[in-house]
Order: structure tokens, then C-alpha cells, then sequence
């Protein structure tokens, strides 16, 4: 039943299901219907694949929305509806094997080039009244190398609100964090993006 992330961003969605509502295609999929779990992937696919592209890089990413797709197969019981929707907690499983997967990466660089993981954690200083970046302007590659240099946490809550549109009560639930740490984490985030993405900062 799991199919590769990249077909299902690619594949057409079932016509019979293609306008039912998000709720409803969970409330099937959770009683056992396959073909509604499908439909679900199918429709936040491309939206997992882009959380995990951002959060944990280029290389990992299909790897991790992969893995993301087979637990949410595996434990689709375990969504609660009354907790939020099936994309938001799509997300959130996505973000948590990418931070599993930097996990990992931070104690194999440690192990094996320890100047390089001093160099990867350094972070950019703050500046003042950052202002809203608008990322859609700027080339990907740039900006992903940008969001490199931010703590994992960080990372997420800014691709969830400028790419995935998020609202603050979302990305709280995501994260499992308060929405004020929310807002000082966009506010911070976006600063240091700012001055990664200044002239000389991040190599083209």
C-alpha cells in the first residue's frame, strides 16, 4: 500500500474522492478504508516532501518523506481529529523524522569531523527589526543553504508559516510548543535568514 512519495505527488487523484473533504477522507481511512488513506497522502504529498526538503536538505529529503508516508500508513490510527487536522498532523510527523534524521547527522559529524560540526552549528548574528523576507523571490538553493544555518526548531516554524502558510496556532500545535515561542521563533528565524541571505554569506 505505500506508495514512493514521488508517484504520489505525480499520479492523479482518485475522481470519486478527488472534492471530499479532508475530515471525512480521515474518518474513512481510520475505520480501515485504504483507497481514502491514499487519497490523503496523495493530496499532502507534495507538501510533506517540501517540509522535509527545507528541514532536513536536499539529500535527505526523499528518504524522509518516505519514511514520513510509512508512518503515517502504519499508525493512522492514531490520529485524533479533535486535535487538529490531517495535514497538520501529517507535518508534524514529518517534522519529527526529520529531526530524528538531523539528529543523527549532528552525532555521525561530531563522531567523524569535529571542526566541521563547530562550523555547521555556528549561527549568524542577530539583527535589528528584521523584516518579513520574502522567500518566493529569492532562489531555493540560496535559501535552503540560509535555513541551514537555523536551529532545527527555528527551521521548521519558518517553512511552515512562509511556505506551508501556516497560522501561529498550527505551528504551535506542530511543534508542540506556545504560540509566544512561535512568534519569537519567526521573529529571530527571519533575522537570521536576513543576514545568511546578505551578499557574501551564503555562496551561490
Amino acid at each position: 500500500m505505500i506508495t514512493g512519495i514521488l508517484s504520489l505527488m505525480s499520479s492523479a487523484p482518485v475522481a470519486s474522492l478527488e472534492d471530499v473533504a479532508d475530515d471525512v477522507l480521515a474518518a474513512r481511512a481510520t475505520a480501515g478504508d485504504r483507497e481514502a488513506l491514499e487519497a490523503l497522502l496523495r493530496r499532502h504529498a507534495a507538501d510533506v516532501y517540501k517540509l522535509c526538503h527545507l528541514v532536513a536538505g536536499e539529500t535527505d529529503a526523499p528518504d524522509a518523506a518516505q519514511r514520513t508516508l510509512e508512518k503515517l500508513v502504519l499508525h493512522i490510527d492514531r490520529f485524533e481529529p479533535e486535535k487538529g487536522s490531517f495535514r497538520t498532523w501529517a507535518l508534524t510527523v514529518a517534522r519529527n523524522v526529520c529531526r530524528d534524521r538531523l539528529r543523527r547527522r549532528k552525532l555521525e559529524r561530531a563522531t567523524f569531523n569535529r571542526d566541521g560540526e563547530e562550523r555547521v552549528q555556528r549561527e549568524p548574528d542577530e539583527q535589528p527589526s528584521p523584516e518579513r523576507l520574502a522567500l518566493a523571490r529569492i532562489d531555493a538553493g540560496q535559501v535552503a543553504k540560509a535555513l541551514e544555518t537555523l536551529p532545527e526548531g527555528m527551521r521548521s516554524a519558518i517553512v511552515l508559516f512562509h511556505v506551508h502558510g501556516a497560522s501561529y496556532e498550527e505551528i504551535a500545535e506542530t511543534l508542540a510548543i506556545p504560540k509566544g515561542t512561535v512568534m519569537t521563533w519567526l521573529h529571530r528565524g527571519r533575522a537570521r535568514l536576513r543576514a545568511a541571505l546578505e551578499p557574501g554569506e551564503v555562496g551561490a
